[in-house]
Formats: C-alpha cells, structure tokens, sequence
C-alpha cells in the first residue's frame, strides 16, 4: 500500500511540475518559430499568396485546349561554371506577374510545367520565388527591386507592367524572360523582335483578330456597328486596337472605340457603348480582364455579345474567340529561359511569336443572348460554359 502512495504521490507531483512549466516551454517554441521567421529572407511587398514552395503548379490543374505538360523524369544538373549561378548551386529565379488572373495563371503553369519538362524543377537545381502585384504599378517595382535585392539570377515577367517592372530594376544585370507580352517593341521591352538588343526577350503572339472577326459574322451575322473597349494604357491592348482598325472595315464592321483610364470609368462607358453598337471586341487589357463582373452584366441586358482574346475571359462570361492558348504561349516563353539556362545570350535571342490557338464560345451566354451556335461552329470549338440541362 505504502508503495502505491509513493507513486502516485510521484506523479502527482511530476503532473505539478509538467503545469508549472508548459507555459515556459510554450513561450520558448514561438520564440523559436519567430528566430526561423526572421532569419529567412523578407520581402516588404510580398502580397498574401506568395509562393516559394515546391507545389507551384496544383495537381489537379488541367489547361483547357491542350494536354498538360509532362515533367522530365529527372531535373538538370547545373554546371557549377554557369555564369548565371552566381548566388549558390541552385538557380535563384523570381516570377513577377501583374496581377491574379485565370488567363495570367494559364500561361504562369505553363512557364513552369514546360520548365519541368526541359528538366529545370523548383526545388531540386532551382529556387522559384512567384508574386503578383495586384495590378499595382507601385507594387510591381517594390516587388522587382526587391528581387534584385535578393540575388535572383534569372527574372521572368507575366504580363507587359510586370516585365517592364523587372526590365527597369535589373538594368542589365539579370537577363529578364517575358511572358504574355503581346506588344514588345512598342512596350519598349526589345528594340526589335528578331534582334532584342536587350538582356530581355521571350515569346509573343500572331494575333487572331481575323479569325475573331469572322466567328463574329458567324454567331451575330447582323452586326454591323462593332464597339472596342480598352485602357489607353494597356499597351498590349493599344496594339491590337491599332489591327482591328485596320481589317475591321474590309470585314464589313464600322468601329465604334470607346477607351478608359481606369476600371471606375468602366461601368459608364460600357453602358453608353452598348447602346450603340451591336457587339463589342475586347483586346488583351489587364484591366477590362479583372473587371468582367461589371462588364458582362451591362453587355449581357443590352443584348450585346462580347468578344475577347483569351479563353479565360470567354469562360468569365464573354460570348467567343479564337483565342491564344495561354497555357502553350507560356510554355514557350519557358523554352526561351530554358536556353538562356543552357547558354543562350539573350540580347541576341529572336522573340518567339506564339501560334497555337482554339476557339472557344460560352454556351450559358449565348442562351442568354438569344443566340444559336450554329453546328459548324461548335464542331470546332471548346464550350467554356455549357449550358446544363434543366429536369422538367
């Protein structure tokens, strides 16, 4: 009996001292976890969903309009004698893109997934740091110099205010890869297209305002009045403004450009466009793209169809396109930095021009319009919407 006392008189007293000192041991864990946050590397601009971790493509991620990259079944060894590794063994690569975007992230997994396959991984022989700058132009050079600062080696913009953003902090000093950049000699990211003159070149785009024009007549054979709605700032919406003005009159269309500075001016000036124009064209504009919860609503109670370039936009309530296939066009600027990689100079290096495409059409909305696909065109195209059938 005596002998059962002492050990419970024990643990007792080991309970009593496990109380007294949990919360010092408590206290020394986040003293810890606070000593590991400090010591790894900030970034002043970093916005919430940064990303550094090896998952930077989800799994489940499927690119509409093509097969998904396979990864190589075993990354690179780097020659340690590679001027580019100046900052380790593995490479230090920053990913700018301008803003949170489906179509932006479309080409953002394909820079990676075609990186994979080229035998370049995140993780292994190189350190990937992913922002966005929330379409902020003052964020988007924090977010650059901040790179710079960090000791990156290889810098890659998505999107025309991201690479020039990257352009302006490296200065040279790092060669910068471009991605869904559809304009880069007006942009001023290049001096020419097959000769860049720059420590910048990567993949730009045929545009398919052709095509579009002629699924137009096909969907809305009585348009007549076209309206185009873009962001005089957006170069890359500036440019192809500039071809759609000059195919649209052979094709039958009267242009009607409605422009805007920001996204407060959109809802007034969508609203005065629809009234006068049958439908609208929307080129590649960063701006209008994050705006179509305004947009769509406003079109869609005019009756007005709308017709963008990229598939993401469609999928987001837009009427068709013969669109890029954002995905594959990332997949192409990643072949420019995989050869950079492999020694490639780059201010020598011709900018790929990207030619893969789809047509893609929004089934929901043409219902809601009151339009008819007709079979031929839906033989062809990816039905980004569908509409679901209802049970009577």
């Amino acid at each position: 009996m005596k002998k059962i006392t002492a050990i419970g008189s024990f643990l007792v007293g080991a309970l009593l001292v496990l109380l007294l000192v949990m919360p010092s041991l408590q206290r020394l864990n986040e003293l810890e976890n606070a000593g590991s946050a400090a010591a790894a590397p900030k970034s002043a601009a970093a916005p919430a969903g940064a990303t550094t971790g090896n998952d930077l493509v989800p799994a489940s991620y499927k690119p509409v309009g093509a097969e998904r990259i396979a990864a190589a079944s075993q990354a690179k060894k780097l020659d340690p004698k590679n001027p580019l590794l100046k900052h380790g063994p593995k490479l230090k690569v920053g990913i700018l893109q301008f803003m949170e975007h489906p179509s932006l992230d479309d080409i953002r997994y394909g820079v990676l997934d075609e990186l994979a396959k080229r035998g370049y991984i995140n993780g292994v022989n190189m350190e990937i740091e992913y922002q966005q700058g929330q379409g902020d132009q003052n964020l988007l050079k924090t977010i650059a110099d901040d790179f710079m600062a960090s000791g990156k080696d290889l810098l890659i913009g998505v999107a025309t205010p991201a690479a020039q953003a990257l352009m302006n902090s490296a200065q040279g000093e790092v060669p910068v890869v471009f991605a869904g950049v559809s304009d880069p000699v007006g942009s001023g990211l290049v001096k020419d297209l097959k000769n860049p003159g720059k420590l910048v070149s990567g993949a730009t785009y045929a545009n398919n305002n052709a095509a579009t024009l002629e699924l137009i007549k096909q969907l809305q054979p009585t348009v007549k009045k076209l309206g185009v709605l873009y962001n005089t700032s957006e170069q890359n919406a500036v440019q192809q403004v500039k071809s759609i003005r000059e195919i649209a009159p052979s094709e039958g269309f009267t242009l009607k450009e409605a422009t805007i500075t920001s996204t407060n001016d959109l809802k007034q000036v969508a609203e005065q466009l629809a009234t006068e124009v049958d439908a609208i064209y929307l080129p590649q504009d960063n701006t209008i793209a994050g705006s179509l919860d305004t947009l769509v609503p406003t079109a869609t109670a005019h009756k007005v169809g709308l017709y963008p370039t990229v598939d993401a936009m469609v999928k987001a309530g837009c009427l068709a396109t013969v669109g890029l296939n954002q995905y594959l066009w990332g997949a192409d600027s990643a072949d420019v930095v995989a050869d950079v990689i492999e020694g490639a100079d780059l201010s020598t290096y011709p900018v790929k021009v990207s030619t893969a495409s789809n047509k893609f059409v929004n089934g929901t909305q043409a219902a809601a319009l009151g339009i008819t696909i007709p079979p031929a065109v839906m033989r062809e195209a990816i039905d980004m919407a569908p509409v679901k059938n209802v049970k009577k």
